[in-house]
């Protein structure tokens, strides 16, 4: 039986989607992060380290709001079906990741790999009842916006070489056409958006343009306290009940996470306009 796997859809964006080789530098130093390593083969004209050094860059932008936690070690290989995360582990015990871009293109390795470190961060697991699992694309939709962003500032002070520093913008132009190319979803109206698509969701949770646009609200929530997304450790604690709601799913998350994050999970629901009921109190431990 072919393994379950998570698919995103890359396309062909123009903003900042190419980018000349970077002047010679030195080499970034080493430094700690996730445990993870880059296949050697297929990504084009560019080099392994300097593959590595935009992976890892990219990566320590979420990595760092995870201080205690520790995670099984992945490979990240050249792909050609879309990118991707494998449920079924290699035969080493790695976690599968999978990338379809190549050469100096290094928004879409950001936009491609945030995505799918996101569902690594968040415990994904083969579920079988997925009704709701739109939820965490849609997280990690924002996860690639919120890196792209931080991407820019990072890059403009330190970036993995000092021949890079040009680069930086690119990150925050990217960001932008990705997010201007969703439909727009005001402002406290992210419950009538969920209501209108919520069976589409449920039937289809990997709809970039749904994921997408639902992305764009939430994304002010974890710029402005960046902590929370320290939160996602615990939204695959208990596997999904068959016939689970929405409502059940956030309820769900509210009861996992220490109570220092109940309040983003709260505002999360409000937001969607649904209930996640009480949670563990924000004096527990942690």
């Amino acid at each position: 039986m072919r393994a379950g796997r998570r698919h995103f859809l890359a396309g062909s964006l123009a903003a900042g989607a190419a980018w000349l080789a970077p002047r010679a530098g030195a080499a970034p130093p080493s430094t700690g992060g996730p445990r993870f390593r880059v296949a050697a083969e297929g990504w084009g004209k560019v080099s392994l380290p300097e593959v590595e050094a935009v992976l890892r860059s990219a990566a320590a932008q979420l990595w760092k709001y995870f201080p205690q936690r520790t995670l099984e070690p992945f490979v990240v290989l050249r792909g050609h079906e879309g990118p991707i995360v494998h449920y079924q582990r290699n035969v080493v015990g790695e976690i599968v990741m999978k990338l379809d871009t190549q050469d100096y293109l290094w928004c879409q390795y950001v936009y491609q790999f945030a995505h799918e470190f996101c569902h690594i961060l968040c415990g994904f697991v083969d579920q079988p009842w997925k009704r709701q699992s739109w939820f965490e694309e849609t997280l990690c939709e924002m996860a690639s916006l919120f890196v792209l962003r931080r991407l820019s500032a990072v890059w403009e002070d330190a970036p993995p070489y000092a021949g890079w520093r040009d680069y930086a913008p690119e990150f925050r132009r990217y960001a932008q056409t990705v997010m201007d190319s969703r439909s727009q979803v005001g402002v406290g109206h992210l419950d009538d958006f969920y209501q209108q698509h919520r069976r589409a969701l449920e039937s289809s949770p990997s709809d970039r343009q749904l994921n997408g646009a639902m992305a764009l609200p939430l994304l002010g929530l974890v710029e402005g306290a960046p902590e929370s997304w320290e939160s996602l450790t615990w939204l695959n604690a208990q596997r999904a009940a068959e016939g689970e709601t929405f409502a059940d799913y956030l309820g769900r998350w509210r009861k996992a996470v220490p109570g220092r994050h109940g309040g983003f999970v709260e505002e999360v629901a409000r937001q969607f306009g649904v209930s996640c009921g009480p949670g563990r109190p924000a004096h527990s431990a942690d």
